[in-house]
């Protein structure tokens, strides 16, 4: 799990937005909530010492996000916006409670992320109907090792050179992930190379991995 957020700074925006900071304590209990009124400007070296410390913050305000990021690099930094969603608004007089749990929200540990390395080795397969997906394997054949399916009874013209694998079949199941998929394929079949109006092809295999 990422890190909770150890200190929260809440700014006033030149006193435009009423802050409750006891409740705001009360929503996020164990945080150290300090509170602002023009924190990008005057008060900007109190985001530097928040930060300094090397532990993730939280900072109630979105428009000055790029400047305060740039006050420490190693410090995880989440911005939440209180201003125009609930202290600018008609009813900012009664925003607490919102501006609290917005502010909670942004403070609760993010989990953590499932990351899977992918390796690409320039092979694509291309899937389809008809002329539509050779004349996408065209496009593609120059930066990628392109594979055409095309279904069991899709007319395609045989081309005038054999740029990539264009075969037949349909496909039954699809295993593993992006980078390291199996097919299975039913109705698989290569064309004749004397194929002429359309493509002909051998008799079909089911149950072909690729």
């Amino acid at each position: 799990m990422a890190e909770r957020p150890r200190k929260i700074l809440i700014c006033s925006c030149e006193d435009t937005i009423p802050l409750d900071v006891t409740r705001v304590e009360r929503a996020c209990r164990g945080a150290d909530v300090v509170r602002g009124r023009q924190l990008c400007r005057a008060e900007l070296d109190r985001v530097r010492d928040a930060a300094a410390g090397g532990q993730a913050i939280v900072v109630a305000c979105t428009q000055e996000a790029p400047l305060f990021g740039e006050q420490s690099h190693e410090t995880a930094m989440t911005f939440v916006n209180i201003r125009e969603t609930a202290g600018w608004s008609k009813d900012s007089k009664a925003a607490g409670p919102k501006i609290a749990a917005l502010i909670a929200a942004a403070s609760e540990a993010a989990p953590d992320v499932p990351v899977v390395t992918l390796t690409s080795e320039g092979s694509t397969l291309l899937y389809g109907k008809d002329e539509r997906v050779v004349e996408a394997a065209r496009l593609l054949k120059d930066h990628l090792r392109v594979t055409v399916l095309v279904g069991e009874d899709d007319a395609v013209s045989p081309p005038s050179a054999t740029e990539f694998p264009l075969l037949k079949g349909t496909i039954r199941t699809a295993s593993g992930h992006l980078g390291a998929f199996k097919l299975r394929v039913d109705s698989y079949a290569a064309p004749a190379p004397s194929s002429r109006d359309r493509l002909n092809f051998a008799a079909p295999r089911d149950d072909v991995e690729l």
